[in-house]
């Protein structure tokens, strides 16, 4: 019996049940998809890293002979080392795609990882073994020959192999932010490939025990110059730009599942407290009529239990599905890795006893009270709840406030748990807003920030390494362009950190900026940092550090003259007359114009301002889906939470409404007495909600990466949008609640005062 019973009321509140079990399908969903699928890109990465044997450092030195090498081994660190010859050069193909060649010793650290043709023979002398996505772009295949030509030598191979390495997970060419794999690639050979008998080797991949800033310390103490560079895994170029993106899914995975879950739980309160209040008597009849108290606890508290556990179920092993269906295409176009590993699904399990107990836990509050009175007291209606009167209440001027306001005021006295409810629901749906709008807003206003008041150029032309100094002045002159120097260095405080350096000269094409967006004047004689910069490294104006040029092995001393910011690509700024004066040569490495130049000018690589603006959507594709997704469930979020609490609060004030009816009040004020205590709760709940969305974007945004620079804030905009959506939708629930009040029957209201 109690089982028909339980379907009829799931049926008769069906909307409300259907709202639990969405809620828990949306937070179980959105907690295992976003944690699942980056516990898994993590997961993958790590194996492919391990299995490759990815390298703990690279050691740039244009002196690895034996002699240096007994010295790295002495250090005591060291458990592996294998030197690679490294060179760039260009494929004798259409564009002359840039090929970075790596001649390897033995390949037994970052190990080329062979997907097609046969594995890398290190005394084969004619083969060399291809980037997979280059080769795909350019319709190379195994069998094919391919020739580089690097500092006026060409190098004629055979394609034995297609594979992927673990250096170049992302890989873009420089002064991107995209990949581009028809124009840039790379290539791993025998070092007896090489076209000489006498090879030089540069780069020392080592693997070691320890930090690496032990490592670094003991490296500089053996081999104090000889050798240019230290480069440790954490700031090798694509290991960091892996790690942020990572780092961004981990922040948004940590932050908003927990607060649907929370607000998941919210609603099974409030409806099994409505269900429980309006079925009362049916309580007490259950009673008299000799139903134990823990059988008719175990009624009430399995809906609740059964759908909790269904929702949490289906989000477990449907959530994963999802995100990795929105994440992956954006993912794979970014970075080019072998396989993928699904994360085990054991541990998130774990969810579904855990959110059914705190369902029980919740039910079980809900009934505790009524069902522990006795049989005759529950089978009577619910006596109205008393209350004395306030301060407020007693002074002169509470009788000229509006009949509106002090009958919600006193309505809420009555009910205070109906209003902490609905408060916190509120502010719940403020939070997701605002700081889902808020993250997206940043990313929007970081977007046009670098690509309008930072950079105003229409085309980059990209320099050959080979080209002359009146080379590199004639084609400026001719397309009406600034000489610009980007490069990579090493900033060194107390730690080493890997940073951009920016040359400029003279150009208003580039300017750097403050926080307002404003154009920031850099003198010729000064250095400036950017703020993202600044702060990791704990520096200010006036300071001074050391930068390093990489592969350079100079150590060179600066003072910080300005502190500017930029929302992407954190380090120095410097006009090239104060880089000489450090001692270091201006060397351009691209010219940038306001002109829009045909593709095939001067032979060299183009990179459009449209394409970095492209590049940017497609990094940032995957956070701006799954922030996306999150407005979108905070919207349903909203939905399901007013329209439940708004019958929560019709339910209490079912009686009520009914007398005033009887009394002769209008349909229309009743429904404004409604809806004014609806508005007083949005406010209240949206207020405080604000600053808390707030501290929760201030947590998101840092997240990012070091490599971003967005300033936490909330729009007036995005204030404006989120509480419209709010009112909006308490409109509509209000408008469905009002013809509720039309259809109340006021015989039964008076059957119910005679009582």
């Amino acid at each position: 019996m109690l089982k028909r019973k339980m379907l009829r009321d799931m049926m008769e509140y069906k909307v409300q049940f259907i709202s639990i079990l969405l809620m828990a399908f949306i937070g179980v969903s959105v907690f295992t998809g976003m944690y699942v699928d980056t516990a898994s890109f993590e997961t993958t990465l790590d194996d492919y890293y391990e299995e490759t044997n990815l390298a703990d450092g690279w050691i740039y030195s244009d002196y690895l002979v034996d002699e240096s090498l007994e010295q790295v081994y002495l250090l005591g660190a060291t458990t592996e080392m294998e030197r690679q010859l490294v060179v760039d050069s260009y494929a004798k193909l259409e564009n002359t795609p840039e090929i970075v060649l790596h001649f390897v010793e033995n390949n037994t650290i970052s190990k080329f990882y062979l997907v097609e043709g046969k594995e890398l023979d290190i005394n084969d002398s004619e083969g060399v073994w291809l980037d997979k996505t280059f080769a795909d772009a350019r319709n190379l295949s195994v069998g094919d020959n391919i020739t580089f030509e690097s500092h006026g030598n060409e190098i004629t191979k055979e394609i034995k192999g297609l594979g992927y390495s673990p250096e170049y997970v992302y890989n873009s060419p420089a002064g991107s932010t995209v990949p581009n794999h028809n124009s840039t690639g790379f290539a791993y050979m025998s070092n007896k490939a090489f076209p000489s008998d006498n090879i030089t080797y540069n780069v020392l991949n080592v693997n070691f025990k320890g930090k690496p800033e032990t490592f670094s310390k003991l490296l500089d103490y053996r081999l104090h110059g000889y050798y240019t560079t230290f480069l440790e895994k954490n700031n090798h170029y694509s290991v960091k730009v892996v790690d942020e993106s990572i780092s961004q899914q981990k922040s948004l995975s940590s932050v908003f599942p927990p607060i649907f879950i929370l607000i998941s739980l919210l609603i099974l309160l409030t409806t099994m407290k409505r269900i429980i209040s309006h079925q009362r008597t049916q309580i007490g009849i259950l009673k008299a009529n000799g139903f134990k108290n823990s059988i008719i606890t175990l009624h009430y508290m399995l809906p609740g239990f059964l759908l909790i556990t269904l929702g949490s179920a289906m989000g477990t092993f449907l959530g994963p599905v999802i995100f990795h269906a929105i994440a992956h295409p954006s993912r794979i176009f970014y970075f080019k890795f072998p396989y993928w590993h699904q994360t085990e699904m054991f541990p998130f399990l774990i969810l579904i006893p855990i959110l059914g107990a705190l369902s029980l836990a919740v039910s079980y509050y809900s009934i505790s009270n009524i069902v522990n009175e006795p049989a005759s007291s529950i089978i009577k209606p619910e006596a109205p709840k008393s209350s004395s009167l306030s301060f407020i209440e007693k002074l002169r001027i509470w009788r000229k406030v509006p009949f509106t306001i002090r009958w919600n005021f006193r309505n809420i006295k009555r009910n205070p748990f109906r209003s902490v409810m609905t408060i916190i629901g509120v502010i719940g749906c403020t939070v997701l807003l605002v700081s889902g709008f808020g993250l997206a807003e940043q990313m929007d206003e970081s977007k046009d920030w670098y690509f309008n008041d930072v950079n105003h150029f229409e085309s980059k032309l990209m320099l050959d390494s080979n080209a002359s100094l009146f080379e590199i002045n004639s084609i400026s002159r001719e397309i009406r362009g600034a000489v610009i120097m980007e490069s990579t260095i090493e900033l060194i405080t107390n730690k080493s950190v890997s940073a951009s350096l920016l040359v400029l000269n003279n150009t208003d094409l580039i300017t750097a900026t403050d926080d307002e967006h404003n154009q920031l004047h850099i003198d010729n004689d000064e250095v400036s940092i950017s703020k993202k910069m600044a702060e990791i490294l704990g520096v200010d104006i006036g300071d001074t550090l050391k930068y390093q040029m990489i592969g350079t092995g100079k150590d060179i001393e600066i003072k910080i003259d300005k502190i500017h910011s930029s929302p992407f690509s954190q380090g120095l700024i410097m006009s090239p007359s104060k880089l000489e004066e450090l001692g270091l040569n201006f060397t351009p490495t691209s010219i940038v114009t306001a002109q829009h130049l045909p593709e095939s000018q001067h032979g060299a690589d183009l990179i459009y301002l449209k394409d970095l603006i492209y590049g940017w959507d497609k990094m940032e594709e995957t956070s701006t889906i799954i922030i996306n997704a999150l407005i979108f469930f905070a919207v349903v979020l909203v939905i399901v939470i007013l329209y439940n609490l708004n019958m929560l609060s019709f339910t209490e004030m079912k009686q009520d409404m009914t007398t005033l009816k009887v009394l002769g009040f209008k349909n229309r004020t009743l429904t404004k007495l409604l809806a004014a205590q609806s508005l007083f709760f949005i406010i209240i709940g949206f207020i405080l909600g604000v600053p808390i969305g707030h501290y929760i974007l201030s947590i998101l945004i840092p997240a990012f990466g070091n490599n971003f620079y967005m300033i936490a804030s909330i729009s007036d905009t995005n204030m404006l949008i989120s509480f419209i959506i709010i009112i909006f939708i308490s409109i509509i629930t209000n408008y469905l609640f009002s013809r509720k009040i039309k259809k109340l029957n006021m015989a039964d209201s008076i059957k119910d005062l005679k009582r």
